[in-house]
């Protein structure tokens, strides 16, 4: 159970007795909780780096025997073992007597890096993902210790220091501390549902009680051990949402406003559109036990399933959606576009255990050069927009991609198993899964008569 609140924020690795104790302190008078590692024995790191780190202060010198390059491997070697390369962002603060000093003197001036510099390059040869995940930041430790009230009170100042300028950092950071309060209000209300609610007895059986009848709430009764900690999780996100929604501290963002309030040029938007659709529409697979999960975009591997799920083969359903006579040519369109099958089952039907068959609509996934060959949007075809694909899948790269799908196109499968020829490919997210479900449904009920 301990190991659940093994996820700190802040992160000083440094082995020298006479320095670290000093920077704990300034944290500590700051009222900030942080994890000490100190990276002289490498036997002695977690098991596993830390994911939620969002700062972390580190020496470069970190091994009495290690120097130059012996120095910036073994540094880089031991923030690999804490600092996890799957989170971001972190911001670095390099906190060495040594930072600004020439790694090595022998080389050509050209060449010359400083110890600070040698660490970063060896740090992000080593794992490329920190490229995209570290902000690196500076403090000078001095070489003469001032006495420990003074020093740890310019400690303070140097910290508060250099972390300005990280302004979207800092709104990142707002947002965090806002989703944190939010969940401890979501257990402040769950205890007081618990102590108010006439359950009586101890507090953990009362707030255990009081867990169980939110699951079953949410179950609409599908309620079985398999089926309970998935109804509890969507009924604790709904509260985590409300307490969101109805906070009154939305207003420690407000000194971002300045910045969020720009308008971005339109070059900017085209050059970052794909990238940020990419993170807000779509999303991996999920390792589920739960067949054609809601959302699931399938790749039809053998074009024989298609006629057999369809009627027509692919060459016809390709012919559907294109517009020949626009963009790119005909014969190129065939080589880019990926036949694909989503499913769009109602997601209450797939949590209450109630599905017997799963939904799917036919579409393409096609590269962004092929989106003026596509149907426009309208009753019967929904292209969706630009975003970028993050997951390749046999000669389909990943790549700034579009889905279309046409409503015509529907087929109804046993929901208990995927076919062999249907391979998962990535999700469609929640929202976006509606919109089709949604669209498909308009058109399903769509009502036609005839009059003068």
């Amino acid at each position: 159970m301990i190991d659940l609140l093994a996820s700190p924020s802040v992160c000083v690795i440094d082995e020298d007795p006479n320095e670290f104790p000093y920077i704990l302190k300034a944290l500590n008078d700051l009222h900030v909780g942080c994890v000490h590692i100190k990276g002289d024995d490498t036997s002695q790191l977690p098991r596993h780096p830390f994911k939620g780190l969002r700062l972390v202060f580190t020496d470069l010198y970190l091994s009495s025997g290690a120097v130059g390059k012996d120095m910036a491997s073994h540094t880089a070697n031991v923030f690999r073992h804490v600092v996890s390369s799957d989170t971001a962002p972190v911001l670095v603060v390099i906190w060495s007597k040594h930072k600004d000093e020439i790694a090595d003197s022998s080389e050509p001036a050209d060449d010359q890096k400083t110890e600070a510099d040698l660490f970063i390059d060896t740090l992000l040869e080593s794992d490329p993902k920190y490229r995209e995940r570290l902000i690196f930041l500076s403090m000078t430790k001095p070489v003469d210790r001032p006495d420990e009230d003074v020093w740890v009170s310019q400690l303070k100042s140097q910290i508060s220091e250099a972390l300005k300028g990280q302004e979207a950092t800092h709104a990142l950071w707002v947002w965090e501390s806002l989703v944190k309060e939010a969940s401890v209000g979501v257990s402040e209300s769950l205890t007081s549902m618990s102590q108010s609610g006439g359950i009586g007895g101890a507090l953990g059986n009362s707030l255990k009680v009081t867990l169980k009848l939110l699951a079953k709430a949410q179950s609409e009764g599908d309620l079985s051990t398999a089926t309970a900690p998935r109804h509890l999780s969507t009924v604790l996100a709904q509260l985590l949402v409300d307490q969101l929604d109805h906070t009154n501290e939305l207003s420690a963002l407000s000194e971002h406003g300045s910045w969020l309030g720009e308008q971005p040029d339109a070059t900017t938007i085209d050059a970052c559109a794909s990238q940020i659709n990419g993170g807000l529409l779509t999303a991996s697979t999920q390792h589920n036990a739960t067949p054609f999960l809601p959302g699931m975009i399938y790749q039809v591997s053998k074009h024989e399933k298609f006629k057999e799920l369809f009627g027509i083969d692919c060459f016809e359903f390709l012919t559907e959606l294109s517009c020949k006579d626009k963009g790119t040519a005909w014969q190129e369109w065939l080589k880019m576009a990926e036949p694909v099958l989503v499913e769009i089952s109602p997601a209450c039907d797939i949590d209450q255990g109630n599905r017997l068959n799963a939904t799917l609509m036919a579409g393409l996934i096609l590269p962004v050069a092929a989106r003026s060959n596509a149907k426009k949007n309208g009753i019967a075809f929904q292209v969706l927009p630009n975003f970028k694909l993050r997951w390749p899948m046999d000669e389909y790269a990943a790549q700034d991609s579009f889905l279309m799908f046409c409503s015509r196109f529907k087929v109804t499968l046993p929901s208990t198993t995927v076919p062999t020829e249907l391979r998962p490919w990535f999700r469609l997210r929640e929202l976006p899964t509606a919109s089709l479900r949604n669209w498909h449904a308009g058109h399903a009920s769509r009502v036609g008569y005839v009059c003068l």
